[in-house]
């Protein structure tokens, strides 16, 4: 498949420039995109508020329970079908695992895996994405 999608971050410096912009495939697009899913709340985007997941919203909830889990993966498949519509017969799977920092400040965190498998709606090529997120408090890894 083609190199048509931008590859982020956007530079707008290139861009005002009218200079070529990095592009990537369609997977690398729709892994970007589902990233940003990932790591926006609700409400964050102007443009559609509904954006993101609820990860954000529960991310000092306790997260031992079998339902906070169920509730991220419902929220992320949710959000996945219905704005993502390059990908199809979308599974999400939702883990969570203790994780230790060690250094100066040495603490336990919670790590929140994501794994996404799906079909690409063109090509019915399999796709699959995995993200680790830190939880109470969200950071990306």
């Amino acid at each position: 498949m083609s190199q048509e999608y931008y590859r982020l971050p956007l530079n707008f410096e290139e861009l005002l420039q009218r200079r070529q912009l990095p592009r990537c495939s369609v997977q690398e697009s729709i892994a970007q995109h589902l990233y940003l899913m990932l790591t926006t709340h609700f409400g964050e985007s102007r443009f559609d508020p509904g954006f993101g997941c609820v990860v954000w919203q529960q991310d000092f909830e306790v997260m031992t329970n079998m339902r906070w889990k169920d509730n991220v993966q419902r929220s992320v498949e949710q959000s996945i079908n219905e704005r993502e519509p390059r990908l199809e017969q979308v599974k999400v799977q939702v883990g969570i695992e203790d994780f230790e920092l060690r250094g100066v400040n040495q603490r336990i965190r919670k790590r929140l895996e994501v794994t996404v498998r799906a079909v690409l709606h063109r090509t019915n090529e399999p796709f699959a994405f995995r993200a680790s997120l830190f939880v109470a408090p969200l950071a990306v890894v």
